[in-house]
């Protein structure tokens, strides 16, 4: 079965970069499990951040500390199954194992939130993916 996004999913996607949002296409397209984007997932104003922030959701406020999101270089996904949205981790790691191999295949240098992990940060971010210059 090939997926496709929402009408919404797509509004969401269609504010970062054009090189974000192919490989988004082409990797729902590829995967097993359908996904989305979820509000907030794409572009993110310096307020939008800040709300977040505030919230305990993002460890950047959006003015001292930036977030890809901010500049269109970063979007976060869910998972959904069965009619509704997930954040299982086994789901996520599956649908982030076709975006990196996508990205890899486009030349793309993409982190994934799964992977990031510090001194400072303990906690994953599975649903996030941003393109590093690194």
């Amino acid at each position: 079965m090939t997926f496709t996004f929402s009408k919404r999913s797509l509004d969401r996607l269609g504010k970062v970069d054009q090189r974000l949002q192919q490989l988004m296409q082409n990797a729902i397209a590829l995967s097993p499990i359908d996904f989305g984007i979820p509000e907030y997932g794409g572009l993110r104003t310096n307020e939008e951040q800040q709300q977040l922030y505030q919230k305990g959701l993002s460890k950047c406020d959006g003015y001292k500390i930036k977030s890809y999101h901010q500049t269109g270089n970063a979007i976060d996904i869910y998972a959904y199954v069965n009619g509704k949205a997930s954040w299982d981790k086994i789901h996520l790691a599956i649908i982030a194992g076709v975006i990196l191999g996508e990205a890899n295949r486009m030349n793309l240098n993409v982190r994934w939130g799964g992977t990031f992990g510090s001194a400072t940060f303990k906690g994953w971010d599975m649903p996030h993916f941003e393109l590093s210059t690194v």
